[in-house]
């Protein structure tokens, strides 16, 4: 067998294994449809840092499951939080904050620039000796980027009635360390953080909807 044929076969079978250990992501027949390439505008998502942005766009977000989050995302609960799924969300967490110990959703890449938004969320809270949670909210791109420079924030009122709660989102898509854009047209994460760095919370956080909704037209 000649050498040119043996190395072309080396070649295909290291490939074909590669393939076997390649991420990948189950996409359905709507998302596979909407996620395309597409130029953004002059200045939508500039990077701070002068690095060149990236022009693949994610599902607009509105179109996934219409903005629920609830429902589209995998959501999971870090160390000390404990998550019971049902049609309100339940979140138990145990001395939850200095640690900053968060929980969340992942989901495939949204585009939250296209359509202004915001994230609401129908919340109450049961705190222990009147513990109050404030929740503080992050979102991550594709990359691995993560926009904490500016985390908008929400007290948890304690009550047995719940209240629309509403996180805004405009100039958020910075990370600080290092300095980088994050790319508000590929988010697939969200973050919860529980009186991160503050005093501890002991109690439950109850969630109805956690859902994107657009911008109240004039603001």
């Amino acid at each position: 067998m000649k050498k040119g044929t043996i190395y072309l076969i080396a070649c295909i079978t290291f490939l074909y294994s590669c393939a076997g250990t390649m991420q990948t992501y189950d996409l359905n027949e709507e998302y596979a449809r909407t996620l395309h390439y597409e130029e953004m505008a002059a200045g939508e998502n500039k990077a701070e840092s002068g690095e060149e942005k990236s022009d693949l766009v994610g599902v607009p977000a509105l179109n996934f499951y219409g903005g629920d989050l609830k429902r589209g995302g995998i959501w999971w609960s870090g160390k000390g939080i404990t998550l019971e799924k049902g049609d309100v969300f339940t979140f138990d967490a145990e001395n939850v904050g200095p640690d900053s110990i968060p929980f969340g959703a992942t989901f495939p890449p949204l585009d939250l620039l296209k359509a202004k938004v915001l994230v609401k969320i129908s919340a109450r809270a049961e705190g222990k000796d009147g513990a109050v949670p404030v929740l503080y909210l992050q979102v991550d791109d594709a990359s691995g980027y993560k926009a904490d420079a500016k985390r908008p924030s929400q007290k948890i009122e304690n009550s047995a009635d719940f209240k629309d709660y509403y996180f805004d989102l405009k100039d958020i898509f910075v990370q600080s360390v290092p300095k980088h854009s994050v790319n508000g047209a590929m988010i697939n994460s969200l973050k919860f953080f529980i009186n991160p760095g503050q005093t501890a919370f002991t109690g439950q956080i109850y969630i109805r909807e956690i859902k994107l909704v657009p911008v109240p037209e004039g603001k």
